[in-house]
């Protein structure tokens, strides 16, 4: 079986061929990834004050706050995981032999998610402390990378 192969099967089915390791692995970062989402999606700050740690933002008398519109986009990106994540589980229900290509995703999103924060870049003044995702990207997208090994190595 060829790594195209492994990575996108002719057929979905829940006959995974890789590593035990990689598929638990994955069981650990969609309860870490169904918290995240959750917060995202539905806390009143979207995370972005009570987790990230951004700084909540002055407003001048009777201009419109600008928290809201930050609150909005966290949502909306809590939304756009959640859909994610309904699919990880999906296909950790139904598709495992779909995992190698579930990793991939998580190491292709995590890279993303760094360039976006380079492009977009926000100095120390914004935050109150360093928030865990600056800090979780670059071991998160290592253990992803082992994962995704692990996932296209056949079972002995």
């Amino acid at each position: 079986m060829t790594l195209i192969e492994k990575l996108f099967p002719p057929q979905a089915n829940n006959n995974y061929q890789g590593s035990v390791i990689a598929q638990y692995g994955f069981y650990l970062l969609l309860a870490i990834y169904t918290f995240r989402s959750f917060v995202h999606f539905a806390a009143d700050d979207g995370g972005i004050n009570s987790i990230a740690s951004i700084i909540i933002f002055p407003f001048l008398d009777g201009a419109p706050d600008p928290n809201n519109v930050i609150y909005l986009f966290a949502s909306l990106w809590g939304s756009a995981q959640l859909v994610t994540l309904f699919i990880f589980y999906i296909c950790m229900w139904r598709y495992r032999n779909l995992l190698p290509l579930l990793w991939l995703m998580v190491v292709i999103e995590v890279p993303m998610r760094m360039l976006a924060g380079t492009m977009h870049p926000l100095d120390t003044t914004f935050y109150q402390h360093v928030p865990p995702g600056a800090t979780s990207n670059l071991p998160l997208l290592a253990v992803a990378i082992g994962m995704l090994v692990l996932s296209l190595r056949h079972k002995s």
